[in-house]
């Protein structure tokens, strides 16, 4: 190796972690919610969410900045613009779907889904399971297994700074009661946290060093994650080991789509830095299956109908 040649350190590289780094706000989420719901004007966008102005800009310039919403004029010789999604923001589909459904499973206080997706090959509220397209199977966090591409890929770029207190999830109206999936998806520690212990338990300074991250910044978020009822503690001699609860599988899809569209959008034409392999011995590729009538879903074949419509 040459002496003048930096070393680059830093924590592994994953595909959740890059995706998240777009995503990883719940305004962001929130905004893409209603975009998939049909709301393209800045004023509409601010109506459905009660968000600040200046909060709506900035969030509306960081989506189009990545390329995932871009301005249009509303129509021909007309100033007024409105927000039109892009192939990169259609792609999240998987895990849009996968965020309603964990409320559909896990109702809160807050009324966040006042309406329904209806699959329209069969007509019903959307059920559905996110299945391996190779072997047509549920996917489950035992059955997958993670695999780092070689050569490895290290994540160099400075994390963005972190406050102990995510402060941003209180406007998605989290609480221990009914989890916002789009506050918890906004907050990249939490998520970061969760899919390496989907792998396997760890205690709380393997998971600082595995994720570069101060030991202040993963209690808070362990307390987090236990508030929620995704995580247990417990004691293992003399150390606290942390593993996922049942609550949280229902999760699961939504980190895996999120990786999914991260491996598509955020790896700058390299490979993905990780694999997931299923039990069946394929590289996972799932998708979402219809629990009614067992057909793979799309965006084509699912429609918003507002809830008592």
């Amino acid at each position: 190796m040459n002496d003048s040649e930096p070393i680059v350190t830093g924590p592994p590289a994953t595909s959740l972690r890059r995706a998240l780094q777009v995503l990883a706000d719940p305004w962001t989420m929130l905004i893409l919610k209603e975009l998939f719901n049909g709301v393209r004007r800045f004023s509409a966008f601010q109506r459905a969410l009660n968000i600040p102005r200046q909060t709506l800009s900035l969030r509306l310039a960081h989506l189009c900045r990545e390329q995932m919403m871009y301005r249009r004029p509303t129509s021909p010789g007309h100033a007024a613009m409105d927000y039109a999604p892009t192939a990169k923001a259609l792609d999240l589909q998987d895990a849009m779907y996968a965020i309603w459904l964990w409320h559909q499973a896990n109702p809160g206080s807050a009324d966040i889904l006042p309406f329904d997706i209806v699959h329209q090959g069969c007509g019903q509220v959307l059920s559905a399971h996110w299945c391996c397209t190779a072997c047509d199977t549920a996917v489950t966090s035992g059955a997958v297994t993670i695999q780092r591409t070689q050569p490895e890929q290290i994540e160099s770029d400075p994390r963005p700074r972190l406050a102990r207190r995510n402060d941003a999830s209180v406007t998605a109206n989290s609480d221990a009661a009914g989890l916002v999936a789009a506050s918890l998806v906004g907050d990249l520690p939490c998520n970061e946290i969760l899919y390496l212990l989907f792998q396997e338990p760890r205690h709380m300074l393997a998971i600082a060093q595995d994720l570069a991250l101060g030991p202040g910044i993963v209690r808070d978020r362990l307390d987090k994650l236990m508030d929620l009822g995704l995580i247990r503690e417990e004691a293992l001699g003399r150390r606290l080991v942390y593993s996922v609860l049942p609550r949280a599988e229902g999760f699961y899809p939504l980190l895996l789509a999120i990786a999914d569209w991260g491996d598509r959008w955020c790896n700058a034409g390299n490979p993905p830095p990780d694999l997931r392999v299923h039990d069946c011995g394929s590289i996972l590729r799932a998708r979402y299956k219809c629990d009614h009538c067992g057909a793979w879903l799309s965006r084509e074949t699912l429609r918003i109908r507002p809830r008592g419509g």
